[in-house]
C-alpha cells in the first residue's frame, strides 16, 4: 500500500514539475493569443468601417434614387415644354414666321427629349419590378 502512495506521490510530483516547465510556454502563447485578439478586432472594426463607407457610397446609385431621377427629368421637361407653349400661346397679335418656326423647334425638341426620357424610366422601372436590370442586386431598395 506504502509502495502505491509512494507511486503516487511520484507521479504528482513529476506531473507538477512537468506543468510548471510549461508555465512560461503558457504565458507567452496566452499573450500572444491576446495580441491576435487585438488584431483581429481591430481588422473587424476596419471592415465594419469599409462596409459603412461602401453601402454610403452606393446609395446615390440605387435603383431607386435613379429611377426618381429619370421621373424628375422628364418631368422638370414636360414642365419646361407646357411653360413654352403656354409662352407662346399668350402672345398678343400677330405671331412671325419665324418665331413660329422657333417655337415649333424648340417644342418638337423638348417633347421629343420628353418621350425619350420617360420611355427610359417606364422600362427601367419594368425592368427592376421583375428583377431584369442589368447590374443591379435584386436585394437593393426593395
Amino acid at each position: 500500500m506504502r509502495t502505491l502512495e509512494y507511486e503516487l506521490r511520484e507521479e504528482n510530483e513529476r506531473l507538477a514539475e512537468v506543468n510548471l516547465s510549461a508555465e512560461e510556454e503558457l504565458r507567452k502563447m496566452r499573450d500572444n493569443v491576446a495580441e491576435l485578439q487585438m488584431f483581429a478586432s481591430s481588422l473587424t472594426t476596419r471592415l465594419y468601417e469599409l462596409v459603412q463607407e461602401h453601402l454610403d457610397l452606393q446609395k446615390p446609385y440605387s435603383p431607386n434614387v435613379l429611377l426618381a431621377k429619370l421621373k424628375e427629368e422628364y418631368t422638370k421637361l414636360d414642365d419646361q415644354s407646357e411653360e413654352a407653349a403656354a409662352k407662346f400661346m399668350d402672345k398678343d397679335g400677330p405671331v412671325a414666321a419665324a418665331d413660329c418656326e422657333e417655337f415649333v423647334r424648340q417644342y418638337k425638341d423638348l417633347r421629343a427629349k420628353y418621350h425619350s426620357s420617360e420611355a427610359r424610366c417606364t422600362l427601367a422601372e419594368a425592368a427592376y419590378k421583375n428583377g431584369t436590370l442589368a447590374g443591379v442586386p435584386m436585394s437593393m431598395d426593395r
